[in-house]
């Protein structure tokens, strides 16, 4: 009974996503949720009409409830059934030159991802602007990944949602590190946006994440400006540098090229928020993307860029 009743909601749904019906669609699968509660396909179909839909939250809201749910070996494999149709759809866009919605697709399976992730390894994140870039970073360091003796250094570590990343897909070799820098203080944003008891927790949130990792001796922690600290670390010693602290320009441009010496050659270079924009009332005109363009614009006979987008990602080709 109840491979008929999916093969069903299968169809149907699939005619109401292909004639863009998006509000049928969402409809359908919901009465198959109640139909039947058990048959999984009919919620992953559901995010993917949220999301086509434009109702992110809703999706999400909806992918949460299920992981709340779910013992750890459910968790990775509805996930593995949620990210195979966000893909499927993804490569749909593709085919037909709909390049900004694959691209949104392969995001949200990343963010599926990342979220059960999190579960199985117990994180406790209370933000997440890291899950988007996940899928970038797999295409870009993949050549780092469970090598001997890979020195990261990343600026601005926050709860340690990218440490934590690094750490669990490409610093695998017992032999690999990773520096953190961080005042743990927040940036002229954060104070805005929260209380200080929060921002006073931020620490300790960072220090049990990277405890759940199971590799903290791998983790050198400095509590510190980035512009005093860097000036004190070894030259040519880092295969990455991730440069996510203040996002005032000045700021950026000062950690590029403190970190430029610190860096390999054929290392890499990681800008977080090149499309970041701080409220006129704030600090208008130092905007971080002014501050990576005039690192690439010096630099540019001495790196490659590989990506440019939220992030840029650059090589070093040469000192």
């Amino acid at each position: 009974m109840s491979n008929n009743l999916e093969e069903r909601y299968s169809l149907n749904g699939a005619k109401y996503l292909a004639q863009q019906k998006y509000s049928e669609a969402i409809a359908l699968y919901k009465q198959g949720i109640e139909t039947d509660p058990t048959l999984m396909s009919n919620y992953w179909h559901l995010c993917l009409a949220l999301l086509l839909q434009e109702q992110e939250s809703e999706a999400m809201a909806t992918w949460l409830s299920i992981l709340e749910k779910a013992d750890i070996e459910k968790v990775n494999i509805w996930t593995l059934d949620l990210v195979k149709v966000l893909i499927a759809e993804a490569i749909r866009c593709e085919a037909v030159s709909d390049f900004e919605s694959a691209r949104k697709m392969y995001g949200y399976a990343g963010i599926a991802r990342s979220e059960a992730w999190k579960k199985v390894k117990g994180y406790k994140f209370t933000d997440d602007w890291f899950s988007k870039n996940a899928p970038i970073w797999e295409q870009y360091l993949i050549h780092l990944a469970s090598k001997p003796e890979i020195n990261i250094l990343e600026i601005g570590s926050w709860e340690g949602m990218s440490s934590c990343w690094l750490l669990d897909n490409i610093l695998t070799h017992e032999s690999s590190r990773i520096t953190c820098i961080d005042t743990f203080e927040g940036s002229i944003e954060h104070k805005l946006e929260y209380n200080d008891s929060y921002i006073k927790s931020v620490q300790e949130r960072f220090d049990f994440n990277i405890s759940q990792t199971g590799v903290s001796n791998k983790v050198t922690k400095i509590v510190g400006s980035s512009q005093d600290v860097m000036r004190s670390l070894p030259l040519i010693n880092y295969d990455m540098l991730y440069i996510d602290g203040s996002h005032l320009a000045s700021d950026a441009l000062t950690d590029a090229v403190l970190g430029w010496g610190l860096v390999k050659v054929g290392g890499l270079i990681v800008f977080d928020d090149y499309d970041f924009k701080f409220p006129n009332s704030v600090d208008a005109g130092q905007d971080t993307k002014i501050g990576i363009d005039a690192f690439l614009k010096a630099f540019c006979k001495k790196v490659n860029i590989l990506h440019q987008g939220h992030q840029v990602i650059v090589e070093k080709t040469s000192c």
